[in-house]
């Protein structure tokens, strides 16, 4: 009701040709913001907790899915008797062999064969076959160094013929290894 007296004062002297006036309802604005402002400060501090909720649930998300890694994890592999005793099995504590690697390049036209390991380098793919038969560890062999599941790196170079490498590849099939596999070259 007050605001509306003021602004009918205001059209009144607006219509006798005096300026414009200040409007009553700022001054009114202004105390009404100033008494709202010293109710707050009579409150003391005030926290928002709304952040600090949203932070509490980012943090737990992550470390909910931090932990899902963690399932990966392997462990090794023991066989408890009914004793209590601990009894390791021997492939538990078995470290991976490293690969026997041969690399194939091209010297003068011709496939070189060049096995990686202190043996007798050979010449021709039949020679291949001929050694790491030689090689291969059996019953029948017990001198042998390989086993027939021993990993073998074939490492051909890009202008290897693809017959060549088919070749030593079937080589030393024929021999008997069973875990042959294809690499790049070094």
């Amino acid at each position: 009701m007050a605001e509306a007296a003021s602004i009918a004062k205001a059209l009144d002297l607006l219509a006798q040709g005096k300026g414009p006036v200040e409007p009553v309802w700022t001054t009114t604005h202004d105390t009404l913001a100033n008494r709202r402002s010293m109710r707050r400060s009579k409150r003391g501090i005030s926290l928002n907790v709304i952040p600090m909720i949203d932070v509490t649930f980012f943090l737990l998300v992550f470390f909910v899915c931090a932990n899902k890694t963690l399932d990966r994890e392997e462990l090794l592999r023991t066989d408890l008797s009914q004793r209590g005793v601990a009894m390791v099995s021997p492939t538990s504590l078995a470290l991976d062999e490293p690969p026997l690697r041969i690399e194939l390049f091209r010297k003068d036209n011709q496939t070189v064969i060049k096995v990686l390991a202190p043996m007798t380098q050979p010449n021709s793919f039949d020679q291949l076959t001929d050694i790491f038969q030689s090689k291969l560890y059996s019953h029948e062999n017990p001198h042998g160094l390989f086993p027939s599941d021993h990993p073998i790196e074939l490492a051909p170079n890009q202008d290897v013929p693809w017959n060549d490498a088919v070749a030593a590849f079937n080589g030393l099939v024929r021999a008997g290894y069973q875990q042959i596999h294809f690499a790049g070259p070094q």
